[in-house]
């Protein structure tokens, strides 16, 4: 037997003879720093694992931001949510499986330059930009704000319906807007403080003349259009 296994073949034996909390303490000392790397390692693979599963947030089925709303400033925003669950039954969306967002929380002054006005601009750039908003409603002015991000190209015509579009256009409820630079009319958007499902809602004062529009960079227009010809529909 070599000397070395005559050593550990001693060591075995005084620690066997050892009670239980000097062998734990025995192995604490010279196994702790393993312990600690494999309980880290453990606690991240949990985590991976409930960030994909069970935290994982639902990919949204339609998401708009409508500005300067009633609800802005109202402490109740029930009815929002009532509205967005009704649109949900209305299409079939199955709220286990995907979220919708109707995000009544901003207000923005075309031309204030106050901090605050800023980052909620910004916000709103980035969140088109990338394909999170599917319909912005607000004033002509805040709607025009966002034409030099391209959220309008292709045009509404080529985004609705014909039929739908034609209607719309007959009862006066397009927007058109007129950049110099492009030397014609171009549909941006629709008029929707008459639509019955807005008025229902209450989301603007009976005066506002609020305008919706597609933002056609959206991967989900279908959903969009979907929501345009819900909130025309009579309750």
């Amino acid at each position: 037997m070599s000397i070395r296994d005559e050593i550990k073949e001693q060591n075995q034996k005084v620690l066997e003879e050892r009670s239980t909390s000097e062998k734990l303490k025995h192995f604490w000392h010279y196994y702790k720093v393993h312990v600690c790397v494999g309980l880290l390692i453990l606690a991240f693979i949990v985590y991976l694992v409930l960030h994909y599963t069970v935290f994982r947030p639902l990919p949204y089925a339609f998401t708009g931001y409508a500005l300067n709303t009633n609800f802005y400033v109202a402490d109740n925003t029930e009815p929002v949510t009532l509205f967005m669950q009704d649109f949900a039954a209305h299409e079939g969306i199955n709220t286990d499986e995907y979220q919708l967002l109707f995000d009544v929380s901003n207000a923005l002054d075309p031309v204030s330059t106050h901090d605050f006005n800023i980052a909620i601009d910004m916000k709103l750039s980035k969140t088109g930009e990338h394909g999170d908003m599917d319909v912005l409603i607000g004033s002509a002015q805040q709607i025009e704000m966002y034409e030099i991000n391209g959220f309008y190209r292709p045009p509404l015509k080529d985004i609705l319906p014909a039929d739908l579009y034609q209607e719309l256009d007959e009862q006066g409820l397009i927007y058109y807007f007129n950049p110099d630079e492009y030397g014609t009319d171009y549909p941006i958007g629709i008029y929707i403080g008459d639509a019955p499902r807005i008025k229902e809602l209450g989301l603007y004062p009976e005066d506002a003349e609020p305008v919706l529009a597609i933002i056609s960079i959206s991967p989900r227009t279908e959903m969009a259009v979907s929501f345009v010809e819900y909130i025309f529909e009579t309750p």
